[in-house]
Formats: C-alpha cells, sequence, structure tokens
C-alpha cells in the first residue's frame, strides 16, 4: 500500500491509498460512505490486489486523512465530496493509469457523488453498493419516524451547537465539518434530494453510459430497496443491471448497510464484487 496526495486546490489536497497490482489493466476506485474512512476499506482493497485489480482508496476532504486542521475550521460542502474531490482523482487516475479501465465503486453517498464528478463519464464501469436517496420518506413505520428527527432535529442542532457533527459520540462514523452536515441534512429533508439542491449544469447522471451495477441489500436499515432504485433511475444512460444481496443466499443472519467490506465476506460477496469489477 502507497500512500500519497491528490491536490484539490492550491493549499489544500486530499489523502489516498494505492494498492497497486502488477499484472493489472483495470483501476478500482472506492468512494466510501459518509463519514467513513479508508481504512475500513483496506481489507477488501488487499483482496482485490491479490486478485490482480489496482484499487484506489480515499478520504474526503474534511475526513481522516484528509483532514487538515481543526474541523470547525473546515469549511467544504457535501456537494465538493463529488465535484471537486472525486474530480480530483478521477484526473489523477487518468493521467496516471492512460491505459487502465477505471472502475468506480460507490458505497452509500459514494455512489450518489458519481454524479457530480464531471469527468465520471470516462469510468469504464460503475458500481453502487447500497447507494441511495436519503429523503426520510422513503423509510416505514419507526424507522421512518427516526429519520425525519435526524435530519429536523438531531443534526441540524448537534452541528449548530458544536460547530460540527459529532458522529463518533453516537455511531460507527466520523465527525462531520459542518457545511457537509447541514448540507447532507437538507438533501434528506427534500423529496428530489441533491437534485433539489444542485442546478442542471452541475449534475453529471445523464453522461455516464458505461456498465452499471446496482446492488440493493434485502436488511439494510440505511438503504430501503425503494431509494436504492430511486438513485439507480438517476443513471438515465448507463446499460444497468440490479442485484438484491439477500443474507439466505449468503448463509448469514445479517448483511446490512456496512458488514460487506469485512472479510466475513471474503469467500462470499467479496468474490461477487470481484467479478463485477473483473467484467
Amino acid at each position: 500500500m502507497q500512500q500519497f496526495h491528490v491536490n484539490i486546490s492550491n493549499e489544500q489536497a486530499i489523502t489516498a491509498s494505492l494498492f497497486y497490482a502488477a499484472k493489472s489493466d483495470i483501476l478500482l476506485l472506492i468512494l466510501p460512505a459518509a463519514g467513513v474512512v479508508q481504512s475500513f476499506y483496506r481489507k477488501f482493497a488487499e483482496f482485490l490486489q491479490a486478485n490482480h485489480i489496482s484499487t484506489i482508496t480515499f478520504d474526503y476532504s474534511g475526513i481522516g486523512r484528509s483532514l487538515q486542521g481543526p474541523i470547525r475550521a473546515e469549511n467544504c460542502r457535501l456537494a465538493d465530496w463529488g465535484a471537486r474531490d472525486l474530480e480530483a482523482l478521477l484526473s489523477y487516475a487518468i493521467k496516471t493509469y492512460p491505459t487502465h479501465k477505471i472502475v468506480l465503486l460507490g458505497h452509500s453517498i459514494g455512489g450518489q457523488l458519481i454524479g457530480l464528478a464531471p469527468s465520471a463519464f470516462k469510468a469504464g464501469k460503475v458500481i453502487l453498493v447500497a447507494a441511495q436517496s436519503g429523503y426520510w420518506k422513503f423509510w416505514k413505520g419507526r424507522n421512518q419516524i427516526r429519520m425525519w428527527a435526524n435530519w429536523h432535529l438531531v443534526v441540524p442542532l448537534l452541528t449548530k451547537a458544536v460547530g460540527y457533527l459529532p458522529a463518533k459520540k453516537f455511531s460507527r462514523m466520523e465527525n462531520l465539518p459542518k457545511n457537509v452536515a447541514a448540507d447532507w441534512a437538507e438533501w434528506c429533508r427534500t423529496p428530489h434530494y441533491l437534485f433539489g439542491h444542485i442546478t442542471p449544469e452541475n449534475l453529471f447522471f445523464d453522461r455516464i453510459n458505461c456498465p452499471l451495477v446496482s446492488i440493493s441489500i434485502e436488511d439494510d436499515r440505511y438503504a430501503p430497496q425503494k431509494s436504492v432504485a430511486w438513485l439507480t433511475a438517476k443513471f438515465k444512460q448507463a446499460d444497468t443491471k440490479s442485484l438484491l444481496f439477500c443474507s439466505a443466499n449468503f448463509e448469514v443472519a445479517k448483511i446490512g448497510h456496512f458488514a460487506l467490506f469485512t472479510d466475513a465476506f471474503r469467500d462470499s460477496i467479496w468474490k461477487t464484487l470481484l467479478e463485477e469489477v473483473r467484467t
């Protein structure tokens, strides 16, 4: 594993890690879920490297190793993670590995952000893993009440009070910069999600026309199947295939939103993802 930096402005860079496979002609970029640091995907990246797939992981600005200085001073917006961070990484990958097929794997919000990067259409394939709309009405029953409370009360009030979202105190997530948390909450209160807040000229979903695989997970409480289908439909020009992962098919009690990237699924889901990356 080789750590490196990609400039996103004259004063700022994001931190990434390369897992290089010498015999590979594919380069996979893993786009993390919100508040998830790149080290979470390290074992999966090493698995891909061992199977002759070069892989890059990274941290969005204001997160993990890409956080520069106090988090209260970080002013990046949520859209910047796609339009600026991912775009810079894509440009680096295309320039540095011109003969490689670029594959984008977006986990959760990572899949949403693909459509904000102008160069995303240059990818040879897109894999969405539990990438969804966060609009609270996609949830049902008590979960809908919980999501409404998160986006209307908990996240806005905590962020305003602390100066950032102290997510580490109540979840597995990293703390989020104030503008990222505020934007996320605003998107999730809006029926059209990010499409209600970003102008059409800054949306590039329609330019992506490569093969696209969208994966939903039966027991995923963070990405209901209808919310995944809603986002997948925004990639109107892509050659789309949808897959549903069910715990019974993998002989486990639960998969959920995050666990499929842990090595408990090395001999099952990881092999399925590997095949999708290769084809």
